[in-house]
């Protein structure tokens, strides 16, 4: 179970945060909620949800409960995780009182760390912020480290991995499994991304194949071959665009997105800045857009072509049976024919042969 905290609800998605019962751990996919962090490297399997939680910094954060603030010691910041999450069993560790009420909460601290509130005059930042926006800034730097530790972690994971096993998880062979040489292939992933709670458990497995199908499709289906897969912003951060996918589609889909602006919280919802609003909306454009208006016009194509099937199978089916039944009454006719039987509808006429019984009397007389 997860519970909201009372006070973080009325912020953005990233800033919402949760306690939850399944998590051993805290965790942040938001690195704009540290004020300071250092750089770890790590990866944790036992979630509950996903498969991996690759973990690329750790540090305090402020959460407010209510109106006031309390700051937790010993969050992980993982980019793979969606929402910030509290372990219940590390609070009550730590020390905290959490109390429940519906699918809210409240969370009481019972000791509190100083913050570092003097700031600098030029700035305006305490000393604080200023440590912790160079610390942040040297997470973002290291991106490519992060990386190859994941992909060595998870080619040795898969590599020691028994797919034999007494209960082998299908979902993940078949994931393994597929390949794109038809836009079909596309539809049938793009499909798969329809249950959220399927994408929240497979959601490794799932950005590996939605950067292949993309990769087909604009090289094979577009002819585009100067689009780099995976995408990256300027400052080297690497942009998910599955979660670009997904928020977009939760928020609507681009043209209710573009109609309201809402291209600054989607951003911020993946945990860049308001200002890379835009950025979003051009990468949306270049990857996406196209792929998802034709998978639009095939699935609504195949729906025309499945009501007319139908439509053609009902028809043929009330033909066959009216078939049917003027067969059953031509028998009827045929077989009352060759019985003896004059139909009701034919002519009648009768011939008189003079063989009643007085016809018969006379003549045996005149014999």
């Amino acid at each position: 179970m997860e519970y909201i905290i009372i006070g973080t609800e009325g912020g953005l998605w990233s800033e919402i945060w949760y306690v939850s019962t399944n998590f051993k751990h805290h965790y942040a996919g938001n690195l704009d909620v540290f004020k300071r962090i250092k750089n770890i490297f790590g990866v944790e399997t036992k979630t509950s949800e996903n498969n991996f939680l690759f973990i690329r910094g750790s540090e305090a954060v402020d959460v407010m409960s209510g109106n006031d603030k309390f700051r937790i010691q010993s969050v992980l910041y993982t980019p793979e995780l969606d929402r910030n999450i509290l372990s219940l069993d590390q609070l009550v560790i730590q020390g905290y009182t959490v109390k429940i009420s519906g699918e809210k909460c409240r969370t009481f601290p019972t000791f509190s760390v100083p913050v570092i509130n003097k700031r600098n005059d030029k700035s305006g930042l305490t000393k604080e912020d200023e440590i912790g926006i160079k610390e942040k800034q040297s997470i973002i730097n290291r991106q490519s480290e992060h990386e190859e530790y994941k992909t060595d972690y998870l080619n040795n994971y898969f590599e020691n991995l028994n797919l034999s096993s007494n209960e082998p998880d299908w979902n993940i062979m078949i994931l393994q499994a597929m390949k794109f040489n038809e836009f079909q292939d596309c539809k049938a992933l793009l499909e798969m991304l329809e249950d959220v709670d399927y994408v929240r458990k497979y959601r490794y497995d799932l950005e590996i194949k939605f950067d292949e199908m993309l990769d087909w499709f604009i090289r094979m289906k577009l002819g585009i071959t100067t689009r780099q897969i995976p995408a990256y912003v300027s400052d080297k951060r690497k942009v998910n665009l599955l979660e670009l996918y997904m928020v977009v589609k939760r928020e609507g889909g681009h043209r209710n997105v573009t109609s309201n602006n809402l291209w600054a919280l989607v951003s911020k919802d993946m945990g860049y800045d308001y200002q890379d609003g835009e950025f979003m909306r051009i990468m949306y454009a270049m990857y996406l857009d196209v792929l998802v208006y034709y998978y639009k016009f095939k699935t609504t194509q195949q729906n025309v072509s499945d009501r007319r099937t139908v439509n053609r199978g009902e028809s043929i089916s009330q033909n066959q049976n009216y078939s049917e039944i003027r067969g059953e009454v031509a028998g009827q006719k045929e077989g009352a024919t060759s019985d003896g039987c004059i139909p009701e509808e034919g002519e009648h006429y009768a011939l008189f042969a003079g063989n009643d019984w007085n016809g018969m009397k006379n003549l045996q007389k005149r014999r």
